[in-house]
């Protein structure tokens, strides 16, 4: 039965300093070195314990230092891999429960006790060798390092109660077992009116039942490490999501700015000068003027009034004002009125549901996405029909555009910037667009949850 747990525990231990190294390799955790570290010095001891390897590696040094000398070197050789592995498996531990990033001094402390143990045991190693003396090494590592590492275990634990993630108590119900059962064993072997037969049986077992619990620990804090990156990844996405944003504003606050001033110079520029060659044209006593200049002042007249209207339209195309005193849907309605009599073709508008309360920048971005859609339309579809329907239910926004005409691919419109301008119109909004081409016309949808709508207040 013993040397069943013996060769379960080798397995183990062989399994895991596969695992332990491939995860450092691939992963960089300097957790899973020291684990890689601490299942090798106990995989040796292990081996060791089995009586045909223990009196063949005295065999072996024997042929070097002779059998008296054999039996101290491999038995301090033995007691020193002990302490060797424990104190890998502690730094592992503190590395695997996050205390070097939560508790840093408290970590700092530990790992140059342990280095201190290390040399000291090392030095006390050679000593005790070189005088015949293991008892004296026993009793150094029974009354000093034992007690050390229990003074060390205990506040780790707490420490790790207080900071460390979920995975802590998977680890901690495995570090302690394996902590219980191998002072077990060590008391058991010592100790003997224990009378326990075979004690390192439970330092087997406690090895076995700590890999266990270190793979329950392990499958969570794996769970826990790619949540926190998918995390981390979404507030990236999100972060860089409102940098576009933001640039996406700038952009297109300084294209609406533009427009504005635009429209400024031409109804006050151009079109205050047409009304002042009116004005002079008024002038003129066409009772005296002969008949055909009569018919020139007329027609330049009309001319003049035209080209008003014209300038007039372009100036409220590139500010449309009208938002500000009727609101997005007044204008929509009127700019449908506007191409139905401009442009000799049936134009229907609908509007259903309660309004929402939309900032005047959102206002201005979905009417100038609509407004490059019946633009283009109009230019490259050949419609004679067409219909804008806008759909509230609170907080969804649906604004649907249609025509029968022929139709037009992104291809048509690519050398544009009107396409682009969509586009990033869209982002802005968080919204879906959709477009549906057929032989019987196009059909535009727009999608808007005026909630995931930024707010960067009103550029107007």
């Amino acid at each position: 039965m013993s040397e069943f747990i013996w060769s379960m525990s080798i397995s183990f231990q062989l399994l895991f300093i596969i695992v332990s190294g491939v995860l450092y390799l691939f992963l960089r955790y300097k957790s899973f070195k020291f684990y890689s570290f601490y299942n090798i010095f106990l995989l040796v001891y292990v081996l060791t314990r089995l009586d045909a390897n223990y009196y063949a590696l005295e065999d072996f040094v024997a042929s070097f230092l002779g059998d008296k000398n054999a039996k101290v070197f491999v038995a301090i050789l033995c007691l020193y891999f002990q302490i060797g592995f424990c104190n890998f498996y502690t730094i592992f531990a503190l590395y695997f429960l996050d205390l070097q990033r939560h508790t840093k001094k408290f970590f700092t402390t530990v790992v140059k006790i342990l280095k201190s143990l290390a040399i000291a045991f090392f030095i006390f190693a050679v000593v005790s060798f070189f005088i015949g003396d293991y008892p004296f090494y026993l009793s150094l590592f029974t009354f000093i390092y034992i007690p050390v590492m229990l003074a060390v275990f205990l506040p780790s634990v707490y420490l790790a109660m207080k900071h460390s993630a979920a995975h802590k108590y998977f680890f901690l119900t495995g570090a302690s077992i394996f902590v219980v059962f191998s002072l077990i064993a060590f008391a058991g072997s010592r100790i003997s009116s224990l009378n326990m037969e075979n004690p390192i049986v439970y330092f087997y077992i406690g090895t076995i039942l700590e890999t266990i619990f270190f793979s329950l620990g392990l499958a969570f804090k794996v769970k826990v490490f790619n949540e926190e990156r998918d995390k981390v990844r979404t507030e990236v996405t999100r972060h860089k999501h409102q940098q576009q944003i933001s640039r996406f504003q700038g952009l297109l606050q300084g294209e609406e700015r533009e427009r504005k001033r635009m429209a400024e110079e031409l109804h006050d520029g151009i079109a205050g000068d047409l009304t002042a060659i009116k004005f002079q044209l008024s002038v003129f006593n066409k009772e005296e003027a002969s008949q055909k200049n009569r018919e020139v002042i007329d027609e330049v007249s009309k001319i003049i009034d035209n080209s008003y209207e014209q300038i007039r339209e372009i100036s409220h195309n590139l500010s449309p004002s009208s938002i500000l005193n009727y609101g997005l849907i007044g204008t929509l309605e009127n700019f449908c009125q506007k191409i139905e009599k401009n442009f000799g073709m049936k134009f229907t508008f609908s509007c259903i549901g309660e309004k929402p309360d939309l900032s005047k920048t959102v206002q201005i971005h979905v009417y100038r996405i609509i407004q490059e859609l019946m633009n283009n339309m109009l230019k490259h579809a050949h419609a004679t029909e067409g219909s804008l329907e806008i759909y509230f239910e609170k907080p969804n926004m649906r604004i649907i555009m249609e025509d029968n005409g022929k139709g037009f691919s992104r291809d048509t419109i690519s050398k544009g910037i009107g396409l682009s301008n969509i586009d990033s119109r869209i982002k802005f909004l968080n919204a879906k667009f959709i477009k549906e081409n057929s032989q019987g016309g196009s059909k535009f949808i727009i999608e808007i949850n005026t909630d995931q709508v930024p707010d960067h207040g009103n550029f107007l």
